[in-house]
């Protein structure tokens, strides 16, 4: 799911910064459709799992995310797309 998710950020133009931490964790920084002030980020654990979204609000789920960052998700995989309703 959180590989879905970077790779169309990636693909779509929404990825604004990646840091990588010395114990493997990787922050994404993602662009916002509704405001240029703030932006999403979010943060992937060492084993390639979702550790946590945040923003100016507090947390988000992935599926705000996607919805915060006009993400399109038609074309991913039908296991990604079933956890954004």
């Amino acid at each position: 799911m959180i590989e879905d998710l970077i790779e169309i950020a990636y693909a779509q133009g929404a990825v604004t910064c990646v840091a990588q931490a010395a114990d493997g964790v990787d922050e994404y920084e993602l662009a916002r459709v509704d405001s240029v002030a703030s932006s999403v980020t979010v943060t992937v654990r060492a084993d390639g799992k979702f550790a946590k979204a945040t923003s100016i609000e507090g947390y988000l789920s992935l599926g705000q995310v996607v919805r915060a960052c006009g993400l399109d998700y038609r074309r991913a995989t039908s296991s990604a797309r079933q956890y954004i309703h």
